[in-house]
């Protein structure tokens, strides 16, 4: 059985290790990077842009067409109101109307063509973006439960933090404390090793000699010779 001295060390070891498990869980925090990363994937993904490309291109054509056709129409207005005679000025504005047709007719095939091309381009990100909205609604919720975990790791890193003075202030033993603190500091917050019941050490996994144990069991400070953790021993071997 550890000693009373011994034991209060152990409480501030625990509260030690409990903090240390806290900024661990912490940073290990699933925010959603990869969900974020997948979905900037896809949001660059062809389908995507080509549906962009096609609607733009067959936008600017149905504009040009509608344009052309204002035009002829003005043109045969004045052609067939009689408001040009002169037999030159007709000439020159028939022909002028024969090459907007005529351009007018190549746009007509390529308008053709993109409605063609679109609806299978736009089932295809179709389906792109309903992976984004899938990932989209599950990165929210990945995020949400993310944040409703970092405060509870937060409440109970105050706890715990609020706790540590009190528990360190209990042990009446400065050198030990001191020597404790120490040893938490070169060994990333553990300063302190439970026994198992294999009589290894509950920090490296290191077996302990047989003289350690009764080093232990008499009360002793003593160390891991491996991690050179403080050693706790008690009855209720983990």
């Amino acid at each position: 059985m550890a000693s009373p001295e011994l034991s209060r060390l152990w409480k501030l070891a625990q509260v030690d290790r409990a903090l240390i498990e806290i900024r661990t869980r912490a940073a290990a925090l699933d925010v959603g990077q990869k969900l974020a990363a997948e979905i900037a994937a896809l949001e660059k993904d062809e389908s995507q842009t080509l549906v962009r490309d096609l609607r733009a291109e067959l936008k600017d054509l149905e504009w040009t067409q509608q344009t052309i056709q204002e035009k002829v129409k003005k043109i045969e207005k004045d052609l067939y109101g009689g408001k040009i005679v002169n037999p030159k000025e007709v000439q020159n504005y028939e022909k002028e109307v024969a090459l907007l047709k005529k351009q007018s007719g190549g746009s007509d095939e390529r308008i053709m063509e993109l409605w063609g091309l679109l609806p299978p381009a736009e089932k295809a990100a179709e389906a792109v973006q309903k992976k984004i909205d899938e990932k989209t609604k599950e990165l929210a919720e990945r995020r949400k439960k993310a944040l409703s975990d970092k405060t509870l790791l937060e409440q109970d890193f105050k706890k715990y933090t609020a706790a540590r003075p009190q528990l360190a202030e209990a042990v009446k033993n400065p050198t030990l404390l001191a020597r404790y603190e120490s040893i938490r500091q070169r060994h990333a917050g553990l300063g302190m090793a439970e026994v198992t019941k294999r009589q290894s050490c509950g920090a490296c996994g290191t077996n302990l000699p047989e003289r350690t144990i009764q080093l232990l069991k008499d009360d002793k400070i003593v160390t891991c010779e491996s991690c050179h953790r403080i050693l706790y021993y008690s009855e209720g071997l983990v």
